[in-house]
């Protein structure tokens, strides 16, 4: 089988990101990209609480907030790193550390690390001030889309200097894996290592992009972004995968939170009537101006699938916004995170441009059915033209990390 070491280079930090607003199912390439390689020595995130990746392989189903994608492969690596701009939920941090056994020595988290609490989700909320205060007339951040997990809260209060924030150096649990994580990850690409950064959420999401703000997050979504969050100087950028999906998303509009505890439904539980709750009045954003949203029911009948394509976010597990593909979100993407080295292409779901290659995994020989040759022909083939250092490496067919293809097999 073809392994991934090319993205890899001596003394050079990759960098795998998704290129529109999220929920590409980047964590499977993650996975999948340090699964099959064997030049790298470590891996490193800045996560926070907002986004989550699903993973599943040949061991099983994970959802990581705060680990890196390969974490339950521990042994591929000698340590994952946590950056300063990660916001750290502590009981979600332990689960995983305790769900994938990794050795507490492979875990290095920077002690000025966010802890994420409960005021912050409340004050995301519209309920209490920045302090923690109850307060009337405040909309919080809800209303344009935020998950309301408390990132931006942290943030800001660590920004401001609040004397009630905490930090990773602050909770005794995270004492045995605090380090100077800057430190050691310059030493090992000075000694010739190589390492991959995994970045949350998407490129579109970024709080700098002026066609999106403020329906984003609470930070850049890019590569430099990503290299000021670890405290690592920009000499040290590698390669970089875009991860594209063939329809991106947007989050659901509307948020349903119960009257009775606070909580967010589900769309099961929104549907069913039985739990009393609120709709919040919220909007997710605009897509690119050469976007235009579509319904699940309409990407059904053009993937050819027989069954209905529906998608929920992994957090709100809400019904997912859907468009068609951008070329200009793509060329932005490519402009804003090109290191100067290789910018290698994953499209995602692809199995949703023809349902022929649904499952198609990495040793099969799959002829491309002409819809996704002609999808890459009028979609992608324009974008990389004008770039010298751009290519499209693999297509993903299903959830699962080996079902993956590299291009033109």
């Amino acid at each position: 089988m073809k392994k991934t070491n090319s993205v890899f280079l001596p003394g050079k930090l990759s960098v795998l990101m998704d290129a529109a607003a999220g929920s590409s199912g980047k964590g499977k390439f993650s996975a999948f990209v340090c699964e099959h390689a064997d030049n790298y020595q470590f891996v490193c995130n800045t996560f926070s609480m907002q986004a989550s990746h699903t993973i599943v392989d040949d061991t099983g189903a994970y959802v990581y907030k705060h680990m890196n994608s390969i974490a339950h492969k521990h042994e591929k690596f000698e340590k994952m790193y946590i950056g300063h701009g990660a916001a750290i939920n502590v009981k979600y941090l332990l689960e995983e550390i305790k769900l994938t056994g990794i050795p507490h020595e492979k875990v290095g988290i920077s002690p000025l690390a966010m802890i994420i609490q409960d005021i912050d989700r409340e004050f995301e909320m519209g309920k209490v001030d920045i302090d923690g205060k109850p307060i009337e007339n405040h909309d919080g951040t809800i209303k344009y889309g935020s998950t309301c997990s408390g990132v931006g809260a942290a943030r800001a209060r660590r920004v401001l200097r609040r004397p009630n924030i905490l930090l990773a150096r602050d909770i005794p649990e995270l004492k045995p894996y605090l380090c100077d994580v800057p430190g050691e990850i310059m030493e090992r690409l000075d000694a010739g290592q190589s390492g991959l950064l995994e970045i949350a959420q998407g490129f579109q999401l970024s709080y700098g992009l002026p066609e999106f703000y403020p329906y984003c997050t609470s930070r850049n979504c890019t590569v430099s972004a990503g290299f000021d969050d670890m405290m690592l100087p920009p000499k040290y950028a590698g390669n970089v995968i875009l991860n594209l999906r063939a329809f991106p998303i947007r989050i659901h509009s509307f948020k349903y939170i119960s009257t009775e505890d606070g909580h967010h439904l589900s769309w099961e539980e929104v549907q069913s009537g039985n739990v009393p709750h609120d709709k919040i009045e919220s909007n997710s954003g605009p897509g690119w101006d050469d976007q235009e949203e579509i319904s699940w029911e309409d990407l059904t009948e053009q993937a050819g699938a027989p069954e209905l394509i529906m998608e929920c976010t992994t957090l709100t597990k809400l019904p997912r916004r859907a468009f068609t593909f951008s070329k200009e979100n793509l060329e932005q993407a490519i402009k804003f995170n090109d290191t100067g080295h290789k910018v290698f292409l994953s499209l995602n779901f692809a199995n949703y441009i023809s349902w022929e290659i649904n499952g198609a995994k990495i040793n099969d020989k799959v002829v491309l059915p002409e819809k996704v040759k002609n999808f890459v022909k009028d979609n992608i083939v324009p974008v990389m033209k004008q770039f010298n250092n751009v290519s499209l490496e693999w297509l993903g067919t299903g959830a699962h990390t080996d079902e993956t293809i590299h291009y033109g097999t």
